[in-house]
């Protein structure tokens, strides 16, 4: 019994260590590639004359050093969204996480049991969607709507009212944890496509 029990506490011990790393590393991940996309962005703006030699005329020959470049020039502004978009929701993520932590130790302070049913999860065809939300209706719903989420310690004596709005906050979280590791992947594959095609203009000028 004694072993059982050090052993739940070591892997609740490793399960709070690497979940604190997955924050960090998520966190630097999204800062270097916010750096990196700016960076990018200023140097290409400021040393490319690209912008000032387009031309657009339907007869005229394709410039494909200019196309490529413009192509890439996108992928790193779309990084650059995806990554303000993914600090957004990474902040109402934590904020909503924090709320729903400290309603959980009130509720056991009150000795209330908790109905903690697990929130539905999207499957990979539906990637990050909820059945009836997009990405940005999340985002969106959860910024503007934030009060109705956060549950404040009165709320828990009103047990019926306060089940819902702990499944309903619990739920949201949930969609803005998926919405946070998409927009990575977005974050990430744009950036990926703008520096290879940049690199690309390089040897074709």
């Amino acid at each position: 019994m004694a072993e059982e029990m050090n052993n739940k506490l070591k892997y609740r011990e490793q399960y709070r260590f690497w979940t604190d790393k997955k924050v960090s590393q998520l966190s630097f991940h999204n800062n270097l590639l916010l750096t990196l996309g700016l960076a990018m962005l200023g140097y290409w703006s400021k040393n490319n004359s690209v912008f000032s030699n387009l031309v657009i005329n339907c007869e005229a020959d394709i410039e494909w050093s200019i196309v490529i470049f413009i192509l890439g020039f996108a992928s790193i502004i779309v990084s650059i969204v995806a990554g303000f978009i993914l600090s957004l929701s990474r902040l109402y993520d934590l904020r909503l996480t924090s709320n729903i932590s400290l309603t959980k130790m009130r509720a056991a302070d009150e000795s209330i049991e908790l109905e903690l049913n697990d929130p539905i999860k999207p499957s990979c065809k539906d990637s990050i969607k909820s059945p009836t939300e997009s990405p940005i209706e999340i985002l969106f719903d959860v910024s503007w709507n934030y009060k109705y989420y956060k549950i404040s310690k009165n709320e828990i004596k009103n047990t019926d009212e306060f089940h819902k709005k702990l499944a309903a906050a619990r739920q949201k979280a949930s969609n803005l944890g998926h919405l946070t590791w998409q927009l990575v992947q977005w974050q990430t594959l744009s950036m990926l496509i703008g520096v290879i095609l940049f690199i690309v203009t390089l040897f074709i000028k």
